[in-house]
């Protein structure tokens, strides 16, 4: 079954990808680039010969025309001989001939240079020059002995003639073999020429080529790269938002946990002890109670006292009553207050009234206990500073100690603190920032936006 045009096409654009996306790729374009390079190198070498064969064929030629001209030469001058008699002709006579032998001998020692197949044979121009030359020698010496009669006679002969016709005719002949030894070195060379152009062309439309796919294929890759790099960043900030809502919840499920703990104490644990303590002020009222039991009611009595002071300041740990009831600046300066009456240093206190929610106070009422708590445990510091501030947009509490500091770059997993301070401002849309270095203190700063607020009314008094 034939497959339609378009098919094919699809077929034959699927298979080039396929080579061109593979690994053997780059080897193939390599190999063929090396092939091509060798080929074009083979048709220099070749077209370098065949040009100086050509280049040799011509000079042969004309020394062969030179060889041919200095005969005709030499015969002039031994005609002039024979019909003058001076010696000058003769001088002249023998010059041209020195002249002629070494033209023929470049010429045939050029010729069996570029002919070692012997396509162009030249014994019979040799042979057809030697007797020309013993010819004109008998005239001179004709001449010379005074027999210039004989001389004339033998250079007009027929014989003289005819010899002179055969070696214009195999001079023709060598000339037109050369010519056609030549001629095919010229096409030869044209060959070459063509092969060397091809090569050239099709190694540059194979770079050209191996440029487009490689490109491509950067292309492919980078759009590849760009693509996973979006679905990780995506993964990320997923990831990064699960775990921002998983730290987020935490943190409230912490603080409804305190709060659910600090109401059964409050209501469960208070009542018992209220109740004990009554009782006890029942057992007192008693007539005719021994003095060693009164003694020993008002020890426990005293304990029980401790315990509900106790219970008052776990309540107070779990779910400041002092915020709920009096509001988040009266609650900070409360907690100064005890800090440093517990730490037994200084805690200045700077605090303006701030509008913000009743989450956000308590978000703000947390990260000044957690760093002032750090500030106890680590900081050795002399002084602490608590500000509370609202400018603009923005509500600002600000915790400084000049402690030791540390390197925040180096704290140790497992430390929670400033983990859960970030995560308790980020929930509300704000920002935490850290300043410290060793030697230099530590400042905590938590910006919260402003937002309108509508308190609920206050809670009752605890117990």
């Amino acid at each position: 079954m034939t497959l339609p045009t378009s098919q094919r096409g699809s077929s034959f654009r699927h298979s080039f990808e396929a080579v061109a996306r593979g690994r053997y790729l780059m080897p193939v374009v390599l190999a063929l680039g090396v092939t091509t390079m060798a080929v074009n190198e083979s048709t220099f070498q070749h077209s370098f010969g065949t040009l100086n064969t050509g280049i040799a064929l011509t000079d042969a030629r004309v020394q062969a025309a030179e060889t041919l001209q200095l005969l005709t030469d030499a015969g002039l001058y031994a005609r002039s001989y024979i019909l003058s008699g001076s010696p000058d002709e003769a001088v002249e006579y023998r010059a041209t001939v020195e002249r002629m032998q070494a033209v023929k001998q470049k010429a045939f020692d050029l010729v069996s240079k570029v002919d070692p197949q012997g396509q162009v044979s030249v014994e019979a121009v040799e042979q057809l020059v030697n007797e020309h030359i013993r010819s004109t020698d008998e005239w001179v010496m004709l001449v010379a002995r005074g027999d210039t009669e004989a001389a004339l006679t033998a250079a007009v002969s027929s014989t003289n003639r005819e010899r002179r016709d055969r070696l214009r005719e195999a001079f023709a002949s060598v000339l037109e073999s050369a010519a056609g030894i030549q001629q095919g070195a010229r096409f030869s060379l044209y060959n070459a020429l063509s092969m060397s152009r091809f090569a050239v062309h099709l190694l540059a439309l194979a770079a050209v080529l191996s440029m487009f796919m490689f490109r491509r294929q950067l292309r492919l890759g980078d759009e590849q790269l760009a693509k996973e790099q979006l679905l990780l960043a995506d993964r990320v900030k997923e990831r990064t938002a699960e775990l921002t809502e998983m730290a987020t919840h935490l943190v409230h499920a912490r603080e409804d946990e305190r709060a659910h703990i600090a109401r059964e104490l409050h209501d469960e644990m208070g009542g018992l002890l209220t109740a004990m303590k009554l009782d006890f002020a029942r057992l007192r009222r008693l007539p005719d109670m021994p003095d060693k039991a009164t003694e020993r009611m008002a020890s426990i009595e005293a304990r029980l006292n401790e315990g509900i002071a106790l219970k008052r300041r776990i309540i107070e740990n779990l779910r400041p009553s002092s915020l709920e009831q009096l509001g988040l600046v009266p609650a900070l300066d409360i907690l100064c207050r005890d800090m440093s009456a517990a730490l037994s240093r200084p805690v200045h206190a700077d605090l303006q009234p701030v509008n913000v929610e009743n989450a956000a106070e308590l978000t703000l009422y947390r990260i000044a206990q957690e760093s002032l708590t750090n500030a106890g445990k680590y900081a050795h510091c002399s002084r602490i500073e608590v500000q509370l501030k609202q400018a603009g947009g923005s509500v600002t509490l600000r915790v400084h100690d000049d402690g030791r500091g540390f390197q925040p770059q180096q704290v140790t997993h497992g430390r929670h603190g400033l983990v859960g301070m970030r995560v308790r401002v980020e929930s509300h849309g704000g920002r935490l920032n850290l300043k410290s270095a060793p030697g230099q203190g530590t400042t905590i700063e938590a910006t919260l936006p402003v937002q309108d607020t509508r308190k609920a009314p206050p809670d009752t008094a605890r117990s």
